[in-house]
């Protein structure tokens, strides 16, 4: 007689995330501007790189990453905190979630934001709390964290997936010091069109920065992201990644490395990126307001547009889109209940597809309206 197997409690009622099920639903003819990944191509001496990162030893690193590629990264953000190098900045969320918070803790997330950091709260047994952030310009107001006893971390986002909305100086110096932890998820830093964001590093004793280059250096199936933060707070998130991924892989160890010490190529590719990114913006705020009548903020950072749309329930309205006009975006209510009302549209597409997307949504809701 075989069992039935029942999974973990902390895994009830958490599944795939919305955003993974809609692009579940791609055809070979859909025009994808759900998924959050840039569309940026290697040029030759990233691919050089590559290569001779390539042939470097396929042995284990320390767990925490390689000496020179943690120093790299310090002196990227200018500090002498301790960095871990992670598969990936969600893995390193997860590390900082194992390594912290327990059950019954309060988890302060934003709402609207990134589906993971709830769910991570969750796994652990702990309530995610959420603090609202509203249209169309997107402000963290601080007076709005609700900080009880219970609170162990706070969770910021900067520049922000899904509003493309950037957290002030100031927000974020009186963020840092509420008290509680603060996780500022900034794997976005290097993406932004007037001005480059802040980063909460170096804000005070409770400020732990997660960052990588998925985004920036299209590198989202290589996995490398870091940690940044006092020795002290790092060292249970080291031994959490220990646990969950030994190290992150040596061969991304060693191109990010090599990223990092060429200082003139990456700044000339992070300007390469943000013009091919802004350009890219622009077709997508231009259709967005004549397609679909809706003309919101540009973006200050990432590489999406957060969009009101007349629908009751944007989770059918996202399904019925892929599978009847042949486009994918991610309803705003995956991010969050004050993302109801709302889809979230990614750019990091070429500008034809943006247009022809944005253009199939517009004649779907004008045929829906008749």
């Amino acid at each position: 007689m075989t069992r039935q197997m029942q999974p973990a409690d902390r895994f009830a009622n958490i599944e795939l995330s919305l955003i993974r099920q809609i692009n579940a639903l791609a055809t070979p003819l859909s025009v994808n501007l759900g998924i959050g990944e840039p569309n940026l191509e290697p040029d030759e001496t990233l691919r050089e790189m590559a290569r001779r990162a390539a042939t470097t030893e396929w042995h284990y690193s320390a767990n925490a990453g390689t000496p020179a590629l943690r120093k790299l990264v310090r002196d990227a953000f200018a500090t002498d905190d301790e960095v871990c190098i992670t598969a990936g900045t969600q893995e390193g969320l997860f590390a900082i979630f194992q390594a912290y918070v327990n059950p019954g803790d309060e988890v302060l997330v934003p709402n609207p934001g990134f589906v993971v950091y709830a769910t991570l709260a969750k796994i652990c047994g702990a309530t995610a709390v959420t603090y609202d952030i509203d249209p169309p310009d997107w402000r963290v107001d601080p007076a709005r964290l609700r900080i009880t006893k219970k609170t162990k971390l706070i969770i910021v986002n900067s520049p922000s997936n899904p509003l493309g909305s950037i957290i002030e100086r100031k927000t974020l110096h009186e963020i840092a010091n509420a008290g509680p932890l603060v996780v500022s998820d900034e794997v976005y830093r290097e993406i932004w069109y007037d001005a480059p964001p802040p980063t909460i590093g170096g804000m005070s004793e409770n400020a732990i920065v997660v960052g990588g280059m998925s985004k920036s250096h299209g590198m989202t199936g290589l996995r490398l992201g870091w940690i940044v933060a006092r020795p002290e707070l790092m060292k249970p998130i080291i031994t959490a990644h220990q646990y969950i991924a030994t190290c992150a892989s040596v061969f991304t160890q060693a191109l990010a490395e090599m990223i990092l010490d060429n200082a003139d190529w990456n700044a000339s590719w992070l300007q390469h990126v943000r013009s091919q990114l802004h350009a890219q913006r622009e077709t997508a705020l231009h259709s967005i307001e004549h397609e679909l009548e809706a003309k919101i903020p540009p973006p200050a950072g990432a590489f999406y547009a957060f969009v009101p749309i007349p629908s009751c329930d944007t989770v059918t309205f996202a399904k019925t889109l892929a599978t009847d006009a042949g486009v994918l975006v991610i309803p705003g209510v995956a991010f969050g209940t004050l993302g109801e009302g709302f889809v979230r549209i990614s750019f990091a597409a070429p500008l034809d597809r943006i247009g022809t997307g944005i253009e199939r949504i517009g004649r779907y809701l004008r045929g829906a309206g008749r």
